[in-house]
């Protein structure tokens, strides 16, 4: 039958084996004489051996002991190894972060890119589609984080807040007839907006997409959805390219405004407005289990660092910078 041996059973032994004294090694190591005797006395049922002779320097190890210390203090060294706290340094990282998102995430995650690459080559990032099973593949570990303005986060799954937004309205493509509409009369209602097809960004998971739905006024929601997809870039594409109006966040529309491609349209509509006034917050969302890993907590400050980035224009120092 196999006996397992402690780690204080062999810390005891090499003492002992240093020492040859039983009293001395007793002594250093902070017990009672007598507790020393019945750990030898088990060490000694343990290795069927006397492990220790008498004699007038004391203790002499037994050829067992001699033979066996060499593994006792590379088990101990191991042991003490493996209670050491590690110091984390990305650029000995290597390891596949696996972060699942809309698409649009990339956006955000840009301006961090070039940093990762830079501070840890070995870390690669590899963005996925969010679906409703999010909460098991973060449990399982088959996802490390998502990015998601869920409303709801089940406990068990930490979070910390990306950027707030809100649904900035109707975007349509540069010269647009509602652009021309708007121009000319200062004002364009939902019934004017609904005369065009529309394209609809479906998003993961389900429940909170039904749930910014249900908030449309009754007459956005009988709207007509020409093409559903779950791309907001493709969804933009189309939208230059076509007479098609679209729902559009803040940050998002800002973004494709910037780059010339799209044009925001106020609508008088106080329905649009009370969708607007109520806002989002996106979130980075990572299971419990992974709550204090260095590399974790490294990647999550990479992805804050890469929104604050991305949202003020460039001008934030980099908590690596200056070390």
């Amino acid at each position: 039958m196999k006996t397992t041996l402690d780690r204080s059973a062999l810390l005891f032994l090499k003492t002992l084996y240093e020492t040859k004294n039983l009293v001395n090694a007793a002594n250093q190591l902070g017990i009672p004489p007598a507790t020393a005797s019945r750990m030898l006395g088990k060490l000694r049922e343990v290795f069927n051996d006397e492990l220790f002779t008498r004699c007038s320097g004391g203790l002499a190890a037994t050829w067992r002991t001699t033979q066996a210390m060499p593994d006792v203090i590379r088990l101990l060294a191991d042991y003490d190894h493996l209670l050491e706290p590690k110091l984390f340094d990305p650029k000995t990282l290597k390891r596949e972060f696996k972060i699942a998102g809309v698409d649009h995430g990339v956006i955000f995650l840009a301006p961090a890119i070039a940093k990762i690459s830079e501070l840890a080559p070995g870390v690669s990032v590899d963005m996925t589609e969010l679906t409703n099973d999010w909460p098991v593949q973060l449990r399982t570990g088959e996802l490390d984080l998502l990015i998601s303005p869920m409303e709801t986060v089940p406990e068990g799954f930490p979070w910390l807040p990306l950027w707030e937004g809100r649904t900035t309205g109707i975007v349509v493509r540069p010269g647009h007839p509602l652009e021309a509409l708007y121009e000319k009369t200062g004002r364009v209602t939902e019934s004017d907006v609904i005369r065009y097809g529309f394209v609809e960004v479906t998003w993961r998971p389900t429940t909170y997409y039904r749930l910014t739905q249900s908030r449309l006024s009754p007459l956005l929601r009988e709207r007509n959805i020409v093409i559903k997809t779950p791309y907001f870039m493709g969804a933009a594409k189309i939208i230059s390219e076509s007479n098609l109006v679209m729902l559009l966040s803040d940050i998002m529309a800002d973004w494709f405004i910037s780059l010339g491609a799209l044009r925001r349209i106020p609508v008088v509509s106080e329905e649009l407005e009370h969708v607007q006034s109520k806002g989002f917050v996106t979130k980075l969302i990572w299971h419990e289990r992974s709550h204090l890993d260095p590399a974790m907590q490294w990647m999550r400050g990479m992805i804050s660092y890469a929104v604050k980035e991305t949202l003020s224009g460039g001008h934030v120092v980099h908590p690596e910078e200056g070390r």
